[in-house]
């Protein structure tokens, strides 16, 4: 179990590595530098750019549906970059909150040799898709960019004049002639945390009752860590919602237009790869988001059936009722984005059902354009 415990310090310290690069762990005012809190405006700045370049690129080739499903494909990845940026600067002192609280939460619950085991035991599967998902990334970027430097040195190498310097993404902006970052990596180490406390506590309610008195002061304590755990379902909800409901917008459609390009458009061997692994990475990307969600709500309905079946009913004591009665009361744990869904599953079955009849109605199209 030390060994466990070893690879969740190293899987913590790797994500924070990739927020602090991003700008985006949260920090107070005192602790970082003032260059360093501006850094998501930075972020913003530059998916909003890439936003409206991007979709100037699809304006101008609205007639050619290869090249406006090509562009179409990173409409929504820019506009989720530059929301998740935005949001996580103007809620940084809610996420420093929200990493105030279930940090020393965790490590404090970790200290017990017997809860390990039910804190860490998702630990291997969150902590492998969050390293497939960054490789699925570094991946991506490389193709996008060295394609290009590709071309230039073989334009070089050919003597091959006029020369025209492509550029990594497909945009079009009136002064040039010719993705799913990292930011979201902080909520899995959030959810990570949110879901063990979770088991944890549930663990204790069950498990850890040998009297009135043992019941009484658990319960007082898996009830404090609840009220806790439900304050910060709200800043993740809060943060988080507005994200989820852009994805949920946009994945359907990139989704649609990468497929339409691999499998409608004739395409080199590099850029076939590049589409798959980049449709790959969305996919992973939406899953693990509503994947998450259901673990949230599957968690939070355990404990309230383990909060049920402690055997309460034994000891005939009065506050102990009443203690079950308030949590048994509390509305489910779900995490709804912006009031409209709850992220869960569902809503990624939604999607992909949503993606294959958009590219159903592309092909209609292209079949009635078709001379």
């Amino acid at each position: 179990m030390t060994e466990q415990v070893e690879l969740y310090r190293n899987y913590a310290r790797f994500v924070k590595r990739l927020v602090l690069l991003a700008g985006i762990w949260p920090m107070t005012q005192k602790e970082s530098s003032y260059f360093y809190r501006q850094l998501p405006i930075l972020a913003v700045s530059s998916g909003v750019i890439m936003f409206f370049g991007v979709l100037r690129f699809c304006r101008d080739n609205i007639s050619n549906l290869s090249l406006f499903t090509k562009g179409l494909s990173l409409v929504g990845s820019f506009s989720l970059i530059s929301l998740k940026a935005l949001m996580f600067f103007i809620y940084r002192k809610q996420l420093s909150e929200l990493n105030g609280i279930l940090d020393p939460m965790f490590e404090k619950t970790l200290e017990n040799p017997r809860l390990r085991p039910i804190l860490l035991s998702l630990l291997n599967l969150f902590r492998y898709f969050t390293y497939i998902f960054y490789v699925l990334i570094t991946s991506t970027l490389a193709l996008y960019i060295c394609t290009p430097l590709i071309f230039i040195g073989y334009e070089a190498i050919k003597d091959i004049h006029p020369r025209r310097y492509g550029l990594p993404f497909p945009t079009s902006f009136p002064w040039i002639d010719g993705t799913p970052g990292i930011y979201y990596h902080i909520e899995y180490l959030f959810e990570i945390q949110f879901v063990g406390l979770f088991r944890a506590i549930s663990y204790e309610c069950e498990y850890f009752t040998q009297s009135a008195e043992d019941l009484h002061d658990i319960l007082h304590n898996c009830i404090k860590k609840h009220i806790k755990l439900l304050h910060c379902r709200n800043i993740i909800q809060n943060v988080y919602g507005p994200i989820v409901f852009n994805l949920v917008l946009t994945s359907a459609t990139v989704l649609c237009a990468l497929s339409f390009q691999i499998f409608k458009t004739e395409m080199t061997v590099s850029k076939t790869l590049l589409f798959v692994v980049y449709g790959v990475m969305k996919g992973i990307q939406t899953f693990m988001y509503a994947w998450y969600g259901s673990i949230i709500i599957s968690e939070g309905e355990d404990f309230r059936r383990r909060i049920y079946c402690c055997k309460w009913y034994a000891y005939g004591n009065l506050s102990i009722m009443k203690g079950i009665l308030l949590v048994l009361t509390q509305k489910p744990m779900v995490l709804v984005a912006c009031n409209f869904f709850s992220i869960s599953l569902d809503m990624f079955l939604k999607i992909i059902n949503t993606s294959i009849s958009y590219y159903f109605l592309l092909q209609t199209f292209e079949e009635m354009n078709a001379p």
